[in-house]
């Protein structure tokens, strides 16, 4: 650490914030991610431009997410239910884009944070599937999650795995396809990561996160008895996902580029690696598993993008072939890490993957 962390040290707030903020002007990968989740592609296309300081990054996007919940009322007005629940969703992204931007878990990033949390809340109360919120307490850390139910009997549970940087809320599309597709939806926000950490205080750290993972998968099978348990995570949530798959309850896995700290290819940006020291309790520890020995995990399906920067093909299929089978590997060749443009397509193929059916009948 000493060098690395007395220069992070030094750093304020606003210099991550101008960091990340001249990021998402010139670098045009910054936006996959948020366009992949619900922001408005147009939106950013029009807008990028004229959000290059924080008072303009919080101006445009706050219109944006005045602009849905406004028309999200008008539908519920209206009694569509369906559209009404999205556009609050779309409106909470928009407010969690606002928070995100803050690197430190207090003052703007809680208030940002909690009208994300206010937009959610009311997507929740005109959903026509069963949403409930739930809390668990481990080693003295409060972690916060969701629970979705489909209003047809389930086929089965599928637990989303939050990656490093994102909150519950951000992946409203995974947890709404899921349940689309006849599976009730677990997420919950690990150590570093939305209530844990901006309401709760609770950084990220490995002991946590084996933690968490393992009792997760006790909660649901608590809740669901009877019914197949399944995980679902895309880079360092996939990361996870493989290594919380070996509990034996566990039924299958599907990890999207995962990326455990000794296949990282890449050093990351700047303007990343100091939000992750006020996301990490440990920054040179880090938060991500050991995958040594993966020779008794089953059932795992392993989607790489093939344009793949941070991890690499091969050294992703060394680690998949040590899998025990069942398992497939899919390459997307012209995809990049988490695959962004084909994640509809995936989680087509994951749901089909949990029930046992065709992963091309999609």
């Amino acid at each position: 650490m000493g060098k690395l962390q007395n220069q992070v040290n030094r750093l304020t707030p606003e210099v991550t914030i101008k960091k990340t903020i001249f990021a998402s002007v010139m670098d045009n990968g910054f936006w996959e991610r948020w366009i992949a989740h619900g922001i408005d592609q147009e939106f950013i296309l029009k807008n990028r431009g004229k959000m290059t300081n924080l008072e303009n990054w919080v101006e445009k996007l706050q219109e944006k997410a005045l602009e849905h919940s406004l028309v999200a009322k008008k539908l519920q007005d209206s009694g569509d239910s369906l559209q009404s629940e999205l556009n609050y969703r779309i409106a909470a992204l928009y407010y969690n884009l606002i928070q995100w931007v803050y690197p430190e878990p207090s003052g703007d990033k809680a208030k940002w944070y909690g009208l994300c949390l206010e937009q959610f809340s009311l997507a929740d109360r005109v959903s026509m599937d069963k949403i409930t919120h739930h809390s668990l307490m481990l080693d003295g850390k409060k972690y916060e999650g969701r629970v979705r139910i489909p209003g047809t009997t389930p086929k089965g549970v599928v637990i989303i795995v939050t990656p490093t940087d994102s909150t519950k809320e951000e992946m409203f599309t995974y947890e709404s396809d899921f349940a689309r597709s006849g599976m009730a939806v677990v997420s919950f926000d690990g150590t570093g990561q939305g209530e844990t950490l901006i309401i709760n205080g609770h950084k990220a750290d490995q002991a946590s996160w084996y933690k968490l993972v393992r009792e997760l998968v006790d909660f649901v099978h608590n809740l669901f008895p009877k019914l197949s348990i399944n995980l679902f995570g895309c880079s360092s949530g996939g990361s996870w996902a493989i290594e919380a798959s070996r509990h034996p309850l566990v039924a299958k896995t599907v990890a999207v580029s995962p990326a455990p700290r000794h296949l990282i290819n890449i050093s990351l940006p700047d303007y990343f690696r100091e939000r992750l020291h006020n996301m990490l309790a440990d920054f040179d520890a880090g938060s991500l598993p050991v995958l040594d020995d993966v020779t008794e995990i089953n059932n795992m399906l392993i989607i790489h993008g093939g344009k793949d920067l941070m991890v690499k093909g091969d050294d992703l299929y060394e680690l998949y072939s040590r899998f025990s089978p069942e398992k497939r590997f899919i390459v997307y060749e012209e995809e990049g890490h988490c695959c962004n443009f084909k994640l509809p397509e995936i989680r087509r193929r994951a749901s089909n993957w949990f029930k046992g059916e065709d992963i091309n009948d999609i």
